[in-house]
This record gives C-alpha cells, structure tokens and sequence, in this order.
C-alpha cells in the first residue's frame, strides 16, 4: 500500500512538473549591429499592454539571449543598452509577439530607432498589400535638437517641417532607404507617405507606406512577421523593427481568424 500511495505521489509531482512546462515557451535570439556584430549587455525585455516589465534578461558577449516566458501575447520586446542609449544608439523594438511556441527573434539596432510598427490589411480584394506604421527617430537630429541646432527657423525651412512639430525623423523616405521582409521574404513598397502623429500631447512624425504581399508564400503560416529596416541617406542612420501580424482569412465574404 506504501509503495503504491509513494507511486501515486510521484505520478502527481511528474505530471505538475510537465503541465508547468507546457506553460513556458522560449524566445531567444542574437542581437547585433547592421554589420552583423553582436552586441553584449543589452537588455532584452517583454513588456505588457502598460509597459511594464514581465521577463527580462541580459545578452552575452556573443549577444546571445534567452527568455523562458509564460505562453501568451505580449504587446512588445525591447532591446536596449542604458550606457549606449542616447548616445552612440537607440533601440530595438518588436511588437504583438506570439508568444505559443518558442519563438527566435534577432534584435538589431544603431542610431535610427524605429518605433510603434504596427501593421493592417486594407479591405479591397484581392487582400494582396499590407499597410505600415511606424515613426522613425534619428539619434543624429536628436542629439540636434537638444543642442539647440535646430531651432524654430530649422524647423520651418526643414522640408515643409512645422514648428510646432518635434522633427527627429527623416525629411523624406524612399522606397530604395527601405527593406520591407514578411517572413524574411522581401516585398516591394509601392507607396511612402509622411504625416503627424500626436503622440502623448506631443505632435511627431510618422510614415505610413504600402507593401505588396508575397505572391507565393515559401511556407504558409497563419502569423506573418513583417520587418522594416530603414537606412535613411539624410543622416546616414540605420534602424529596424519587427511586427508579428495574425492573418485575416477572407470566407463567404467574412473575415475569420485563423
């Protein structure tokens, strides 16, 4: 009977340890620069709809990181060096990360951050473009900025720039200053527009631009991650974010989720 109940019992613990391990998954990655050097000591963090820090660590020497994170959606992943930032660069950012099945993520940064990726699909069949948002900053016109460089007369001679506008972003991005992958595939951008954004109070720059679609998926999946690397020549800055966008299937005229 003893060895039965202690049988029983080390069924149980077993079963608890392989339950709670199906609640994780791993997300890890390297990080480097744009000439594919990694960068040690840079933080990598999940962070929730409010920002806050839900899993954190640190890359190593070959800026290698690994994060073990309870299964789910998380609003973003950063990538940030506190000694570098604001001063040689900025950070990496990824958003809407699925979070179901260990997942690689690569974080590359420099001096051109680009933030607030999202992604939409217009409604016009043949569903074959996504639409782009994001609002690139430059540590260049930055660092500018705070030095007094460009005042109210810079801003109004700046390419139509409005002073009441903060203008850290390039003066004009073309479709050549832009690499756009969906699922590491590179697609065309067959439209670049700019416009303000109001931003906590604050009025910024922002670009939305169009891209086509791959016509012929290499593996179908039902998640696209869509990445924007931006090399803008004005400054001579690089920066690049990612995007994990849930596909809409079109059936019977409705739109279902995968």
């Amino acid at each position: 009977m003893k060895g039965k109940t202690l049988f029983l019992t080390l069924l149980m613990i077993a079963s608890g340890l392989c339950l709670k391990a199906q609640k994780t998954v791993t997300i890890s990655g390297t990080v480097t620069d744009f000439n594919s050097k990694p960068i040690d000591s840079v933080t990598v963090c999940v962070k929730d709809k409010s920002f806050k820090d839900l899993f954190t660590t640190i890359s190593d020497k070959d800026g290698k990181y690994s994060l073990k994170v309870t299964k789910g959606r998380y609003t973003c992943l950063y990538a940030i060096n506190l000694k570098h930032y604001g001063k040689s660069k900025l950070e990496y950012w990824a958003w809407n990360i699925p979070a179901f099945n260990d997942l690689e993520i690569n974080p590359q940064y420099d001096r051109m951050e680009v933030y607030a990726l999202n992604v939409f699909e217009p409604q016009v069949e043949p569903y074959d473009t996504y639409m782009l948002y994001f609002r690139p900053m430059s540590l260049t016109k930055a660092l500018g900025l705070q030095s007094g460089d460009y005042n109210k007369k810079k801003f109004e001679q700046d390419a139509g720039a409005r002073h009441d506008t903060i203008n850290i972003a390039p003066k004009n991005i073309t479709p050549e200053e832009l690499t756009v992958r969906i699922n590491d595939q590179n697609v065309k951008v067959v439209q670049v527009h700019k416009i303000i954004e109001l931003a906590k109070g604050i009025n910024m720059y922002g670009y939305m631009i169009q891209v086509l679609k791959n016509k012929d998926e290499v593996k179908p999946t039902d998640i696209d991650k869509v990445t924007v690397i931006l090399h803008s020549n004005e400054t001579n800055e690089t920066g690049r974010a990612d995007c994990f966008y849930e596909k809409v299937k079109y059936l019977n005229g409705e739109n279902k989720k995968p």
